[in-house]
């Protein structure tokens, strides 16, 4: 191919992507306007929501449009319960590092538990160790998620794959998925929160084989825990003290490095 026809197309993509985070950010300030409410129900939390949200949360990849009307007329009674009117006739269901993304990130969810049958809000550092106990690996969720997002990227589930989380460009109603990633902390005695079970070679190799079949890389998103020993994880501070490195997985080809020569210094 032409580079210079490389270059343009390079250019080109580099210009579309420009204008989807700009899109992005036009979003997000929209949204910060909104006093949206949530309820934490088991490991999702549920949100009634106008329509104009709705369209707008979906533009952005945010949740799932799940529930019916009645399963808004359900969150909206537990709102009023707690003293809490919302709008809306649709539900949707947010993950819990979305949830905590535009709570934490955005500023615009105001998230609320179950006491007695009434839901009771949560300020942030509460909405943090909730949902630690509510999934125990939330931390490494999180902080893959609240990265991805940060560098553009759309992360939705990868359950169906195998892995933590996909990577899309675009909306996935218009593009497939780029990556598929892997998290895996350095150390695994540090924390309960940072504790996962190793991965073995034989784990990565299948990934690896099952993430090219359905054309994405796979990408492992390593985490170190820099907080030192007896650090205090109970608050979303903690996160400004983790360093994270991503790390392509490509399968080794001997055909394809037949004609490969390494240079040797003198």
């Amino acid at each position: 191919m032409d580079p210079i026809l490389q270059i343009k197309k390079a250019k080109g993509k580099k210009r579309h992507r420009k204008d989807i985070i700009t899109h992005h950010l036009q979003l997000y300030d929209h949204l910060k306007g909104r006093d949206l409410h949530g309820v934490l129900l088991d490991a999702a939390v549920w949100v009634c929501a106008e329509d104009d949200v709705v369209h707008k949360l979906d533009c952005l990849c945010l949740g799932n449009l799940d529930g019916g009307p009645e399963t808004a007329e359900h969150v909206r009674s537990l709102l009023r319960a707690g003293e809490i009117d919302v709008p809306g006739l649709k539900a949707v269901r947010l993950s819990l590092d979305e949830a905590f993304f535009m709570a934490y990130g955005l500023g615009c969810l105001q998230v609320h538990d179950l006491v007695d049958s009434a839901a009771v809000k949560l300020d942030i550092d509460g909405l943090w160790r909730r949902l630690q106990v509510a999934r125990t690996d939330f931390l490494l969720l999180y902080l893959a998620y609240h990265h991805f997002r940060s560098k553009g990227w759309i992360p939705r589930t990868g359950l169906q794959y195998g892995v933590d989380f996909v990577l899309y460009q675009r909306h996935p109603a218009l593009a497939h998925s780029d990556y598929s990633v892997l998290i895996q902390p350095v150390k695994n005695d540090c924390s309960a929160a940072l504790t996962r079970p190793p991965l073995s070679w034989h784990d990565l190799q299948v990934t690896n084989r099952l993430t090219g079949q359905v054309g994405k890389r796979l990408l492992l998103f390593h985490v170190q825990d820099n907080n030192g020993a007896g650090a205090d994880y109970s608050s979303p501070k903690c996160l400004t003290h983790f360093a994270v490195q991503e790390r392509v997985v490509r399968r080794y080809v001997p055909e394809a490095q037949r004609n490969y020569k390494p240079q040797i210094a003198a």
